[in-house]
């Protein structure tokens, strides 16, 4: 049992009425959902407790559940990161002036995909010792789509190209709203924080109003894009050029 929540399968957190088995009873309380995060922003993992003016006694310890490596640590008054794990070096941080208010609310900077994933944050005073578990989700906002036409004798190419986290939804509607066929490549960088996409629709139409769907649920981003184009007199003089 974690204070705020109870473990089910797949470490999904639910709320629960009762923090505390008695009214004397020492609780930590974290977030019963998950702590959304951009990719190069700061994210803060909410852990609150029974606040004690007296902080002498008072350890905090952030920690990765997953591999238990330590994000950061406070006692003895003072933030002790000789056992941090090098990939949280110089990126963490806990609100000083509010740890004696029950605040041990931990701060990341520059956030990355291996960031993601479910953080410990154990708490002991002279009240007692407790514990709450915290998921951080990683997401990237997709960038604005960069879109090139490639002119064919007999068809037209029109592409889109973007990068994001993680993978959206990509549609491509005609005029009349209908979902048409298209072609999709995907790469990532090598540390996996980005997916690159081409989306390409091929016509060979003269005339074609298309609409470019993107939607990325994480992060609540939809985009939308509209190609009206008239390319018969484009590819008349392509052809003509061609044959010279």
């Amino acid at each position: 049992m974690i204070a705020g929540c109870t473990v089910k399968s797949r470490l999904v957190c639910l709320p629960q009425s009762n923090l505390s088995l008695s009214p004397d009873s020492f609780s930590v309380t974290v977030p019963s959902s998950p702590v959304l995060a951009v990719r190069g922003a700061t994210a803060l993992l909410s852990c609150k407790f029974d606040p004690d003016p007296d902080i002498s006694n008072l350890v905090i310890t952030w920690q990765r559940q997953e591999n238990t490596q330590v994000v950061h640590s406070f006692y003895y008054n003072s933030d002790q990161l000789e056992r941090q794990s090098p990939d949280f070096f110089n990126r963490t941080a806990l609100n000083h002036k509010e740890l004696a208010e029950g605040n041990a609310s931990l701060s990341i900077a520059n956030i990355r995909l291996k960031d993601a994933g479910y953080y410990l944050c154990i708490v002991s005073s002279n009240k007692g010792t407790d514990r709450g578990l915290v998921q951080l989700v990683y997401e990237a906002f997709y960038s604005e789509p960069r879109l090139s036409i490639l002119f064919k004798p007999t068809s037209v190419i029109v592409q889109y190209e973007m990068e994001g986290y993680p993978k959206p939804e990509i549609m491509w509607l005609g005029s009349g709203g209908q979902n048409l066929t298209n072609h999709l490549e995907v790469s990532s960088e090598s540390d996996g924080g980005l997916y690159y996409f081409k989306s390409s629709y091929v016509t060979q139409s003269p005339e074609f109003n298309v609409t470019f769907m993107l939607k990325n649920p994480a992060a609540h981003q939809e985009l939308q894009r509209r190609v009206n184009l008239s390319y018969g007199v484009l590819l008349w003089l392509y052809c003509r050029e061609k044959r010279r």
